[in-house]
């Protein structure tokens, strides 16, 4: 049997020995130091000059002085000298002058470990799910020098890393990664049924409000549900109304009864049949909509070329008594053309012009037309009482015919000659060369006709 206790060292009375209270006091003198250990300081390397007695300092790895050869040790000063303990494995000691918890590990004097605890509570009682715990009017997570992140971190894509704000521990709203990488913000009435409120889609950066959004104080319920919801208050989604997209038209879209503003597309001429359109083209539509009898309509069709001929463009408005006529707009690529017209009213170009060999015309929108000829060249060399003129009687076929007979003039060539011209008819007028003086020179007479070829 050993002499002394195993944990603290404390001596033993043996039988039969003398001055049994030396023994006895000695181990009481060892109680009073470990028991309830108190150092005051550890990792002390100078000896103070003038020691209380019973004090006791941790030791650190070179101390020096009458300390010198102890490190590591507990040095106490009993009976005018300094007396050495070597402290077990796990006992603690309270630092007086650091104000810490110390456990000796066999090398050194540590703080109690903080690290893989199962758990740890502040104010409150930790659990499985909940390993760390904290019941406070706050919590402060501050910097150390310069900036500071909170992490929240998950295993896998389909799992969450989130923040939870409750009601009496009944769920109310999330935000984070929700089963997924996309950041969403959710909310619930009743800790069960969850509403998905806002999205961040992780690879475009794309906003997304899968419950709608609220403008001012009118429910929008979500954004525009087709491509002419007028909702007032909801998000116009690109397509709608033509926004990016123009709105694609159908043979059931009758333009009569479109009047909600946009842009639109026909892609058919096939769509234009019985549908009001202004002509039987593909083609772009405009809308403008101030008010519901107040409306705009304009179609651009490109006839089927991308040549400046080829577009034409056409308005009309709508009020109060209807819809108007269609009205085509004139530019460069339309000025020159065929000209045609309706009831009187022109449905072609502004001015056409052509020849063949009667001629050449031009026609206007506005029905006036315009022939003109340089006929074969004649001699005047016939008498005619005391002038002179050409033997025949000659016809100009007009190059155009007019709606009723024109006015016709013209010249005989040469300053000496003039013509003669009977009353025209709507596609020719006769006509004579005379001469003051007998010439068998050949000149080429020149005839105007100006009338109207509707």
């Amino acid at each position: 049997m050993s002499d002394t206790s195993p944990n603290l060292d404390l001596p033993f009375l043996l039988p039969a020995q003398a001055q049994k209270h030396v023994t006895h006091n000695e181990a009481l003198e060892r109680l009073d130091l470990f028991v309830q250990l108190t150092v005051q300081r550890f990792d002390a390397e100078t000896p103070p000059a003038a020691p209380p007695e019973g004090r006791i300092w941790a030791l650190g790895p070179a101390p020096g002085g009458d300390w010198a050869g102890q490190a590591g040790r507990l040095a106490t000063f009993l009976g005018g000298a300094w007396v050495f303990l070597d402290p077990r494995e796990g006992w603690r000691a309270w630092g007086l002058a650091e104000a810490q918890l110390r456990v000796w590990r066999g090398t050194a004097w540590d703080q109690p470990p903080l690290d893989d605890l199962p758990g740890l509570g502040i104010g409150t009682v930790h659990d499985g799910t909940n390993r760390l715990a904290v019941a406070a009017p706050a919590t402060l997570f501050s910097h150390a020098g310069a900036g500071h992140q909170v992490k929240v971190n998950k295993a896998a894509a389909g799992n969450t890393a989130s923040l939870l704000f409750q009601d009496n521990w009944s769920g109310r709203a999330e935000m984070g990664l929700a089963g997924n990488d996309d950041f969403s913000v959710k909310v619930s009435a009743d800790g069960t049924a969850w509403t998905e409120a806002l999205r961040i889609e992780r690879t475009s950066g794309t906003v997304r409000l899968p419950a709608g959004l609220w403008l001012g104080q009118m429910p929008t319920g979500a954004v525009t549900q087709s491509a002419t919801d007028t909702t007032a208050g909801r998000l116009l989604k690109t397509g709608d109304y033509g926004l990016g997209a123009a709105i694609t038209l159908t043979a059931a879209d009758h333009l009569d009864t479109l009047r909600t503003g946009g842009s639109y597309y026909n892609p058919s001429a096939g769509n234009t049949t019985g549908n009001n359109y202004p002509l039987s083209s593909a083609g772009a539509l405009i809308v403008v909509a101030r008010s519901s009898t107040n409306v705009i309509q304009k179609f651009i069709s490109y006839g089927g070329t991308s040549t400046a001929a080829g577009l034409r463009e056409f308005s009309r408005s709508y009020g109060t008594a209807g819809w108007g006529a269609w009205v085509e707009l004139f530019h460069q690529g339309t000025l020159l053309g065929a000209v045609s017209q309706s009831g009187g009213v022109p449905t072609g170009r502004v001015i056409e012009r052509g020849s063949n060999a009667n001629g050449e015309y031009v026609r206007f929108a506005d029905g006036t037309q315009i022939c003109t000829a340089v006929a074969a060249a004649v001699e005047t060399s016939t008498a005619a009482g005391p002038i002179y003129m050409h033997s025949n009687l000659l016809t100009w076929v007009f190059p155009a015919s007019f709606l009723s007979a024109p006015g016709v003039s013209g010249g005989g060539g040469n300053a000496a000659r003039w013509l003669g011209i009977n009353a025209p008819s709507v596609g020719n007028v006769q006509y004579r060369v005379y001469s003051y003086a007998a010439s068998g020179t050949l000149s080429a007479p020149g005839l105007t006709a100006i009338g109207r070829w509707f």
